[in-house]
């Protein structure tokens, strides 16, 4: 049974005044934009470092119970701004997309450069600078969406290869297949095969005594394959699933679908 969290006094007099600043810090926003915004970045990154700043000083030193109750009234502030939010949406994201309106690019494009001050640990006072040592905001969005993509990528082959060894193990035990062939030694060897058009193989060379180096190579390899079939069978069953998650009413659609 899960159970209301219901604020305290303390936690909403917390979340007021965290509101109110970041209140200013949007009105700040508005002034910026409407003098100048066309001539210069000082001001937009004077927000940016304010906005690390209340983040910093406000929410990342919070109580999980003031933590809570700040990010249920951004999500009912922004819902009244007509901004949607999802349960993953981060607070940082709020925070941004609270002070910087709806125009949803520019928010990610902000909170990518706040993300990467926090991870590089770059208090407030400098971020103007170390935006300008990175080469700019889109200099900084860009390495941050390469740096998440390649983390995923890391975690998927490591899975991958987990169970590409796990699968070799077994393979150990029930071979896919075993033929004879004299003079092979060491742990592991290579066979070169060929297809043939009628579906055999035909093995057209051998390399014995496979070092450690070679063969993690070739689990290497192993696991990237795997990946990709499992992307390929990832894709088709996303694929599968949202044409057969038709809405209740729109029978008709049902039955040409599956006609």
């Amino acid at each position: 049974m899960t159970t209301t969290f219901n604020p305290s006094e303390t936690n909403v007099a917390f979340s007021n005044t965290t509101v109110a600043t970041l209140d200013a810090l949007r009105t700040q926003r508005i002034t910026w934009e409407a003098t100048d915004y066309k001539k210069a970045n000082e001001g937009l990154y004077a927000l940016l470092s304010d906005c690390l700043a209340v983040f910093n000083g406000k929410f990342v030193q919070a109580s999980d119970s003031d933590r809570k109750t700040l990010r249920k009234d951004l999500e009912e502030k922004l819902k009244a701004d007509g901004l949607r939010t999802q349960r993953n949406t981060t607070t940082l994201t709020m925070f941004v997309r609270f002070v910087f309106g709806n125009d949803r690019k520019r928010a990610h494009a902000y909170t990518y450069v706040i993300k990467a001050a926090i991870s590089h640990d770059v208090a407030a006072a400098n971020l103007a600078g170390y935006i300008a040592e990175q080469g700019g905001i889109e200099e900084i969005k860009r390495k941050m969406v390469v740096s998440e993509a390649a983390l995923v990528k890391q975690a998927d082959l490591a899975k991958a290869k987990t169970e590409v060894i796990a699968n070799l193990e077994e393979a150990a035990v029930k071979p896919l297949a075993t033929i004879k062939l004299a003079n092979i030694s060491g742990d592991y060897a290579i066979l070169l095969a060929k297809p043939t058009v009628d579906g055999d193989v035909n093995v057209i060379g051998v390399l014995a005594d496979v070092n450690e180096a070679l063969y993690n190579a070739l689990l290497k390899k192993l696991a990237k394959q795997k990946m990709t079939v499992d992307a390929e069978n990832a894709a088709l069953a996303k694929e599968t699933n949202d044409l057969l998650d038709v809405p209740a009413n729109d029978a008709d659609m049902l039955d040409q679908l599956v006609a």
